[in-house]
């Protein structure tokens, strides 16, 4: 899904009521049908405002020279991120 196609799927939530509340309701379900598709682990949420705005959550920075398990690597790779690579 490219920027414009995403912005799309939040269209109607801008000028329908129905399509509002869908999408305040389940943002992820409204994008996946809208053909984005996120990892299982991705959560996502919307809110009401005055602004539009996207905010995106980074976990927590890792050692680039930090060993880490063929476990770990799979699961980074398979678009989840362990509790144990994730330092809170």
């Amino acid at each position: 899904m490219d920027a414009q196609s995403f912005l799309g799927a939040l269209a109607p939530a801008v000028t329908d009521a129905d399509a509002r509340e869908r999408f305040l309701a389940d943002p992820k379900a409204v994008l996946a049908a809208a053909g984005l598709d996120l990892p299982e682990s991705f959560k996502v949420s919307a809110r009401e405002g005055d602004a539009a705005e996207l905010t995106t959550t980074l976990p927590a920075l890792l050692d680039p020279e930090a060993d880490i398990s063929e476990e770990q690597l799979a699961a980074v790779t398979g678009g989840m991120a362990p509790k144990d690579l994730i330092a809170g």
